[in-house]
């Protein structure tokens, strides 16, 4: 029954205006699309003192026969299925490090008084200097890490859709609470778990060959700083790329350094991380 009294609005709205003779009423069904999905591209097209509605799969023109033909032809590139597309992105990270120092250690006096060095144990090339009672100890160290993290994803969706895909794991914590009444401190303790994943959320538009992209990928790894740390990486954007291209949208360089240097010990350290989001997408057949 509300169906049919919608449409019989819908139909009444469009007769009141029957009195320009050139003008007529017509109802088009659609194959592919729905009543909401082409309206907002036709309304512009329609002629002035024309009227233009529709529910479901059907569209009502008030209009005079050019502009309801031209009306049918822009539905006719409109009302197709909707392309279908895959999504691909790449979360890459890079790290390198360098380790460099050196130390003097042992101990050296005579019979009534010695100096003596602590000795740091680290791996690398020494030497040892012994006479009598007296050791002097040299040590140099230089040592270099690299690593690398690929993460790829894909999940298929249609233009104007929202695709989402997150992979990743659930990260018990420890929560105590305290709780303090008039009759003393009441605690509990209990565990909540924490989604630590990669993955990512995309709404995608086409014209032609070009696509249109809101995109947010995330990539969050446990931390190194107690229970429920979490190391996070988030980027939202708007972007316009080719089909079947390769752009990257993102990405961030992290370095660090320490140097120590002492009487009888040295040392250098230097750190870096770079990070990028690459993405493409491509229409399925």
């Amino acid at each position: 029954m509300h169906k049919f009294i919608l449409t019989l609005t819908c139909l009444l709205a469009l007769l009141a205006g029957t009195a320009h003779a050139q003008q007529q009423l017509e109802i088009i069904k659609l194959q592919s699309r729905t009543a909401d999905q082409v309206l907002p591209q036709l309304r512009p097209f329609i002629e002035p003192g024309g009227a233009l509605s529709g529910m479901n799969n059907q569209i009502f023109i008030r209009a005079s026969d050019a502009n309801r033909r031209q009306i049918r032809e822009l539905l006719a590139a409109i009302d197709r299925p909707p392309r279908r597309l895959v999504i691909s992105v790449r979360q890459d990270a890079d790290s390198t490090s360098l380790a460099r120092g050196g130390e003097v250690s042992g101990s050296v006096g005579s019979d009534r008084v010695r100096i003596e060095s602590g000795r740091t144990v680290v791996s690398g090339t020494g030497v040892t200097v012994r006479r009598g009672d007296d050791v002097v100890r040299g040590q140099v160290y230089d040592s270099r890490n690299s690593g690398s993290e690929r993460v790829a994803q894909q999940v298929q969706v249609v233009e104007g859709g929202r695709a989402y895909i997150n992979v990743g794991t659930s990260v018990p914590v420890p929560l105590r609470q305290v709780v303090l009444t008039p009759g003393g401190a009441i605690v509990s303790e209990s565990v909540v778990y924490r989604d630590l994943g990669t993955g990512f959320t995309a709404e995608p538009q086409l014209s032609g060959d070009m696509v249109t992209l809101t995109i947010s990928p995330t990539h969050d790894t446990p931390g190194s700083h107690g229970p429920g740390s979490a190391n996070v990486q988030r980027l939202t954007t708007t972007v316009s790329a080719r089909l079947g291209e390769w752009m990257q949208i993102g990405g961030s360089v992290q370095e660090e350094s320490a140097d120590r240097d002492g009487t009888l010990r040295y040392s250098t350290r230097r750190g870096s991380t770079g990070r990028s989001v690459q993405l493409k997408v491509e229409e399925l057949p």
